[in-house]
């Protein structure tokens, strides 16, 4: 059913929940060499975290089985799925309906495929698997996949398979360097299925992570790309404002937004790119920064060129949190100073938090509470924390007795919870006690009154409904910021979509 020809080959991706700018990078990567992408797309408002997550809500809007139907007629020669823990059991469910009706080869690739990628490849409906970068091993594969003799797949950097029962994984090739050669990313891709999209327009400006924090799905990327001497790798500044410029033209945005991890990671790349974005591109951006990235000058560099929004980890406020078990070294006061050059640049500032360390007590939560006293932020995103496969804090929770070998093989399997209600957390009792402290938190960020918030504090960790209450209170934090992204988050459950 293949073709013979290695050009104009049909790649269908099919993805749930939220713009993925990797797929659009692959899509026209794929496209500049003469091959035709295509997306089925489930925007899934009411599963996951993107929004809300409600089971029984989830399976009235579902549309898995038309994504199927619409794939076979298709008929691409290749289905690729890019799983994350959390979507990766949906992937699974899709790509064994797909096998049910088709024999359409399958690839999975992503961040939980390059954790685990011997434990995807144990499902019958995952023919192959790519791990790490995938732009040159995708087009490799659709490209063989069109010859008679495959054996040069079996030899093919960042390609997992199966011959027979057992189970191979290549190595990965070294890292795309020189990031000005790809191709811009396939906007069309996502923004054809919810226009609502280019209104916020997600660009990144590198990939890697200079820090190596033991949570983080960028721990078992540095562990599978150990041979490389630097992770963090960036596109020139002329680049990026010839996207923007580009995208400017074509896209009614009205906000960008930087989503690289730490954005902040190169002052002398700040100084050369935000005169050319403040003069070419004048629209108001968000950006996530590293405390340890962070001085007055560049503040005020940011401000200069029209940042509106920073985000910034603190995770604990626990210094021995961060150091022991998060592998994150900058101490509080390095924070506070951080947080009060953004505050004095006027600058909205979003903090956040992570509950559920292995070896956490009520004592760090309570240093937590302190430390927001002082730090006052506009926002506070309070995460719980989820395990992800081949990270180093598995093996510290191991350690203490916070896993089991049984909850470490439901975390390789995307069986644990998400990021934001409940995270992996599988004690009942700390549970209740997080949640109590999630309450607190997210009231200091709305009150910064102390004598206001000394008040409702009483008043709000005796109520029944305190998962409610926390939503309640993000709401009000984000009218109170007027926050763009908050409310765009909510324009997006009612936004016309195509789907799928």
């Amino acid at each position: 059913m293949f073709k013979v020809g290695l050009k104009d080959m049909k790649i269908l991706f099919i993805y749930n929940g939220a713009e993925n700018i990797g797929i659009e990078y692959l899509s026209s990567y794929l496209k500049s060499k003469g091959h035709k992408t295509r997306l089925l797309f489930d925007p899934a408002v009411f599963s996951g975290n993107q929004l809300i997550d409600n089971k029984f809500l989830a399976k009235i809007f579902s549309v898995d089985e038309l994504i199927v139907k619409k794939a076979i007629l298709y008929k691409p020669d290749l289905i690729a799925f890019s799983t994350f823990t959390g979507n990766y059991q949906w992937c699974l469910k899709m790509a064994n309906d797909l096998k049910k009706q088709s024999t359409i080869p399958i690839v999975f690739g992503g961040v939980h495929t390059t954790a685990v990628p011997q434990e995807v490849l144990k499902n019958s409906c995952v023919d192959y698997v790519i791990i790490g970068e995938a732009e040159e091993a995708l087009i490799e594969l659709m490209e063989n996949l069109g010859r008679k003799n495959k054996k040069n797949l079996l030899k093919m950097p960042n390609l997992g398979y199966r011959i027979g029962e057992k189970i191979v994984i290549n190595s990965p090739r070294p890292y795309i360097r020189d990031l000005n050669s790809l191709p811009f990313p396939d906007k069309s891709l996502f923004y054809d299925k919810v226009p609502l999209l280019q209104h916020n327009y997600l660009v990144i400006t590198s990939r890697g992570c200079p820090f190596d924090c033991t949570y983080c799905s960028n721990n078992m990327s540095h562990a599978l790309y150990c041979n490389e001497v630097n992770h963090l790798r960036r596109r020139n500044p002329q680049n990026v404002i010839e996207e923007l410029k580009w995208a400017k033209k074509k896209y009614n945005i009205k906000l960008v937004s930087f989503i690289d991890d730490v954005f902040t990671s190169s002052k002398k790349w700040l100084e050369e790119f935000i005169p050319l974005y403040k003069k070419e591109i004048g629209i108001p951006f968000f950006c996530s920064v590293h405390p340890n990235t962070v001085s007055e000058d560049i503040v005020n560099l940011l401000k200069s060129g029209g940042c509106w929004f920073i985000t910034m980890g603190v995770q604990s406020a626990s210094e021995r949190i961060r150091k022991d078990i998060f592998h994150r070294h900058c101490s509080n006061s390095k924070m506070l100073e951080s947080v009060s050059y953004i505050k004095k640049a006027g600058i909205i500032i979003s903090l956040d938090n992570i509950f559920g360390a292995p070896t956490e007590k009520e004592k760090d939560l309570k240093m937590g509470l302190d430390f927001y006293n002082q730090a006052k932020p506009d926002r506070l995103i309070t995460f719980w924390l989820t395990y992800y496969p081949n990270t180093q804090i598995i093996e510290t929770a191991k350690k203490h007795h916070y896993l089991s070998d049984k909850d470490i093989d439901d975390i390789n399997n995307g069986k644990t919870g998400f990021a934001h209600g409940g995270g992996s957390s599988f004690n009942k009792k700390k549970r209740a006690l997080y949640l109590k402290y999630e309450l607190l938190l997210q009231l200091r960020a709305l009150i910064s009154n102390d004598k206001l918030y000394k008040f409702f504090s009483k008043i709000v960790v005796r109520s029944p409904f305190k998962g409610v209450l926390v939503k309640v209170l993000i709401l009000l934090t984000a009218i109170k910021n007027k926050d763009v992204k908050a409310f765009y988050l909510i324009r997006y459950v009612f936004s016309k979509k195509q789907i799928p």
